[in-house]
């Protein structure tokens, strides 16, 4: 249980989050820019903890049933977390919501709509796009919502505490990777003990690099160079994420990869990687 408890907080240690959590604007995770050490303090924020209503009978529990979406969330001027700028009334929301799920089920595309109308960060930075996530990680009316659909199905709206949602189910694709990261005195968010300079970064991955092509396991030298909690807690290992929660390089070079390849360095803001897609 210790293990996976700490893979999932290496894999939130990198991971950029989404829209539909139950701790804020629907998704306690969009921090893309952050770096892994910053995700590791997130994932307090984006815990099992489940919401339920105050009054009323107690709903079943959600568990961590993995789901994908995309959506548009409208907040009015009764929403949960809203920003001062959002001053629409709940019924001028759910209007708008309904306009907006009709022209998506006549053949509006949701992503053009979410970047136009969404109130999610999601929205203007994905489309709308939430990628993977465990079903007890959003809102259980956001969840529930999700499950009601087929993949490719669109919801009518959707009312959670932090407004209307326009829903379209997705499939799940996600994949598992190990990493090994080397950070630099210019990385995001690095560790006050990082002091190293970009050049020397760039050396050290490079002496692990040929040490990986010349047989040795990149989980031992994980744990003992990488700068990233996964590192000495897991060999490198980040578990599974779908797309668009790893830093963009990061996300294409492990996709790029077979199961079993190990990437050559990849270069994010965090540092440098060597990534290797795990079967």
């Amino acid at each position: 249980m210790r293990k996976m408890t700490m893979i999932a907080m290496a894999a939130a240690a990198l991971l950029a989050l989404g829209c539909g959590s139950k701790d804020g604007t629907v998704e306690a995770e969009q921090q893309r820019d952050e770096d892994p050490q910053a995700r590791a303090e997130a994932t307090e924020k984006a815990g099992p903890e489940v919401r339920t209503a105050a009054e009323g009978p107690r709903p079943v529990a959600l568990g961590r049933e993995k789901l994908s979406a995309s959506h548009i969330l409208l907040m009015h001027d009764g929403s949960e977390r809203k920003p001062p700028e959002i001053t629409r009334s709940r019924e001028e929301a759910l209007a708008l919501a309904g306009e907006l799920a009709a022209k998506i089920k006549g053949g509006a595309d949701l992503a053009d709509l979410a970047r136009k109308h969404s109130d999610c960060p999601s929205g203007k930075e994905k489309g709308g796009d939430l990628g993977a996530f465990p079903a007890n990680r959003m809102a259980p009316e956001f969840s529930r919502g999700v499950m009601a659909l087929e993949v490719g199905q669109v919801s009518d709206p959707v009312e959670s505490p932090f407004g209307y949602h326009i829903i379209k189910r997705q499939e799940i694709d996600e994949i598992s990777a190990r990493h090994i990261l080397v950070m630099h005195e210019g990385s995001k968010r690095k560790p006050p003990e990082i002091t190293r300079t970009k050049d020397e970064a760039r050396k050290l991955i490079g002496e692990l690099e040929r040490k990986i092509k010349g047989g040795a396991d990149l989980a031992d030298l994980a744990r003992e160079h990488s700068d990233c909690p996964s590192g000495k807690r897991a060999g490198g290992d980040l578990g599974s994420f779908g797309r668009g929660r790893m830093a963009k390089p990061f996300e294409e070079a492990a996709w790029a990869l077979g199961r079993g390849e190990i990437s050559g360095i990849v270069e994010t803001d965090f540092g440098y990687h060597i990534i290797q897609r795990l079967p």
